[in-house]
C-alpha cells in the first residue's frame, strides 16, 4: 500500500510516490523491451496491434502487478491507463543485479500469460452472451471489490469498451447487460459500475468453470 495512517509509514510512501510515474487515464506508457514497469497504484490495461490496426485486449495490471515488452522490440504492444496509474520502471539491468525482484517478475509474466490466453478462450467463444458473462467473471476476479449484496468492477466499462475487448458491436452488448439486468445477474451502482449480485455469482461460475474450458487455457 503506499499511504499509511503512522506518520513514519506516510513519510515513506511520499518518497515512493515520488519516484513514481503518473499516467491519468487513458495515457499510453511506453512499452519498450529494455524495462519493465510495476504498478503501484490503478489499472493499466494490455493489447496488442495487429497489421490491420485491430487491436487485442491481452489483460489488465492492478497494483503490484508488473508488464512490459518482454517478447520483441516491436511497437505494436501498447499499454493504456484505465485509471490514474502510479508506476515505477526497472531498467533490464538492474533487475539482472537483482535475483529477487527477477524471480518475482517472472512469476507475474507467467501469471500474465496464463490470463491472455483465458481472455482469447473467451474470445473464441461462439455466443456473445456467453463471451461477455465469462468476461464479467473474469474481471470480478481481477478488480471486483465486495458491496453489500455482490461484488462491484473497480473500474467502470463503457459499452463500447466491453464491445471491443469482445470483438463485437455496442449494440449487442446495451442488448445483453439490460437482458442481464432483467434477469437479476447484475446491476450498475449510481457511478455506472457493473455489480454482479452475489446470489447469482453461482450462475455465473456455472458458465465459467467447465472443465474443459480450464484445459483450453492451459
Amino acid at each position: 500500500m503506499l499511504l499509511s495512517k503512522t506518520s513514519s509509514s506516510f513519510d515513506l510512501s511520499r518518497k515512493q510516490e515520488l519516484a513514481l510515474q503518473q499516467y491519468t487515464r487513458g495515457e499510453e506508457i511506453s512499452v519498450v523491451s529494455s524495462q519493465i514497469w510495476q504498478v503501484y497504484r490503478g489499472v493499466v490495461q494490455l493489447s496488442k496491434v495487429r497489421q490491420d490496426g485491430t487491436e487485442i485486449v491481452l489483460g489488465w495490471i492492478t497494483a503490484d502487478g508488473a508488464f512490459g515488452n518482454y517478447v520483441d522490440n516491436s511497437l505494436t504492444y501498447r499499454a493504456v491507463a484505465l485509471s490514474n496509474v502510479y508506476v515505477k520502471q526497472y531498467f533490464l539491468r538492474d533487475i539482472i543485479k537483482n535475483p529477487l525482484l527477477a524471480r518475482q517478475f517472472f512469476a507475474q509474466f507467467s501469471d500474465r500469460l496464463i490470463e491472455s490466453q483465458q481472455l482469447l478462450a473467451i474470445v473464441a467463444v461462439k455466443s456473445v452472451e456467453e463471451r461477455l458473462k465469462q468476461l464479467l467473471l473474469m474481471l470480478r476476479q481481477k478488480m471486483g471489490q465486495a458491496v453489500i449484496d455482490g461484488v462491484r468492477l473497480q473500474l467502470r466499462f463503457t459499452h463500447q469498451h466491453l464491445a471491443e475487448i469482445l470483438n463485437t458491436t455496442r449494440v449487442t452488448i446495451t442488448r445483453i447487460l439490460g437482458s442481464l439486468q432483467e434477469k437479476g445477474l447484475i446491476y450498475f451502482d449510481r457511478d455506472r459500475h457493473i455489480v454482479i449480485v452475489n446470489s447469482e455469482i453461482a450462475s455465473f461460475n456455472e458458465i465459467i468453470a467447465p472443465e474443459s474450458y480450464y484445459k483450453r487455457c492451459r
